[in-house]
This record gives C-alpha cells, sequence and structure tokens, in this order.
C-alpha cells in the first residue's frame, strides 16, 4: 500500500491522537512543561530548563546519544520525493509546488534558552505521529565529531517506534520526551503546579481544575509506571 494512503485503521488512529492533541494542548499547571497548540496537527511542548547548562557527563551522554538521537527514517525510501522534502525541510508545498516557509515563531523558540522546545506532529500523510527538538539541541543530541547534526530530522524514540504495533498513546509520547530531557527525570512528569491554580480566579480555576483532573485519570488508568509509584495518585 503507498505510504500516501493510509488504511482506516491507521487514520482512526490518527484522529484520535490529533483529538488528544486538541484537549491536552489546552490544560496549563504543568510543573515540568507547558503546551501551545499550533493548528491541528501540530502541539509544541516546552519543557522548562532548571538551573544553567552543564557540561554533560559520560553517563548523560550516553543516554542522550542513544535515546534522544536523530531518526535516519530506514523507511524512508516509501516515501515519495515530495514528502521526504516535507519531512527533512519541514516546509509545505501546495499542488502548483509552491513552498509555504514554517511559521517564523521557530526563530524566536530557538531564542528562549529557558525552555527546550520539541514538537509533536501528526501529519496524516504520514500515518503515525513524529517529534522534532526545536531548540537546545546541542545539549541534547550527542553527535561524534565527524556527524553533521540535522535539526530537521525527527528523533528516535521508543514510543513512535512502537505505535504501529502497540497502543502508543500522545501522554506516553510526552513522558519519555520529559523524562529524557530533564536531569534526573521526574517521578512523574505529569506533576501539577499547585500555586498555578492559586492564581486564577474561581470560576476559572473551577474550569481549569476540572479539564486537568479528567487528563490525569486518564493517564491513571492506563496503568502506566509513575502511577503504580504513587506520585500520579497524590496529585489525583
Amino acid at each position: 500500500m503507498s505510504a500516501d494512503h493510509p488504511t482506516t485503521s491507521e487514520t482512526a488512529r490518527l484522529n484520535a491522537f490529533l483529538a488528544d492533541c486538541l484537549s491536552v494542548g489546552s490544560l496549563k499547571g504543568f510543573k515540568h512543561f507547558e503546551l501551545y497548540l499550533r493548528g491541528r496537527e501540530e502541539l509544541l511542548l516546552r519543557i522548562y530548563n532548571v538551573g544553567k547548562p552543564t557540561t554533560p557527563t559520560c553517563e548523560t551522554s550516553r543516554r542522550n546519544y542513544n535515546s534522544l538521537s536523530l531518526a535516519k527514517l530506514q523507511s524512508n525510501a516509501l516515501f515519495s520525493p515530495r514528502t521526504r522534502q516535507f519531512l527533512n525541510n519541514g516546509i509545505y508545498a501546495n499542488e502548483n509546488g509552491v513552498s509555504l516557509l514554517p511559521s517564523p515563531l521557530d526563530k524566536d523558540l530557538e531564542k528562549d534558552e529557558s525552555k527546550t522546545v520539541f514538537l509533536i506532529a501528526g501529519y496524516a500523510r504520514y500515518k503515525c505521529p513524529y517529534v522534532w527538538l526545536r531548540s537546545n539541541h546541542k545539549s541534547l543530541i550527542q553527535i561524534q565529531d565527524n556527524q553533521q547534526l540535522e535539526t530537521d530530522s525527527p528523533l528516535k524514540l521508543d514510543t513512535i517506534a512502537a505505535w504501529k504495533t502497540q497502543d502508543v498513546i500522545l501522554w506516553n509520547i510526552m513522558a519519555e520526551i520529559i523524562t529524557l530531557s530533564l536531569s534526573p527525570p521526574p517521578t512523574n512528569p505529569f506533576e501539577i503546579d499547585h500555586s498555578y491554580y492559586d492564581t486564577l480566579p474561581v470560576e476559572e480555576c473551577a474550569v481549569s481544575t476540572g479539564a486537568m483532573v479528567d487528563f490525569l485519570q486518564k493517564v491513571y488508568l492506563k496503568d502506566v509506571e509513575y502511577a503504580d509509584k504513587g506520585e500520579l495518585r497524590t496529585e489525583l
């Protein structure tokens, strides 16, 4: 089957993923990160950098090299030239071949050193999500001296690799990104900043709290590792 024509099952899974992006993308009040929707297919995950950047230890470098490495897309040959151009360059082309430039927001994201930004996208023609690192590349991506950093290549993540064969959902991907990006990794990547809700008007606080509790219940019911340890139950 052509890579440009996903099956009904694949389309349904991706639509469910995009629906999760829409609902989760509106949540506020997480301790370790913030979220922003950018269109129907894109979700920005901005992880707060704690303290000043330090030189990675051998162990950290090895972990980052193995886990937050750039995908070479072994199935690249399955994509059409136009699709490969989209994936590698991050640009859209209409039917007339006219390229539309990426959002100017990308350049601003690179300048903000207080957060590390990831783009989680569910483009229909790829049939599954991909994740791109949009800032702080040199601190997180370990490459060899003879390698060139390809900032427009998606990341190799266990959750993305398992997408086609396992029941991977949005917060599985988010949790992997967060735990790989922060050192030490948080025991609960979805820990809440309770002080945020203290700043909200009563009605807005009630709505925001309800939305957050609904999300945390969904995560908890998926029997994730950090729920077993009790951290997520504490948030609820």
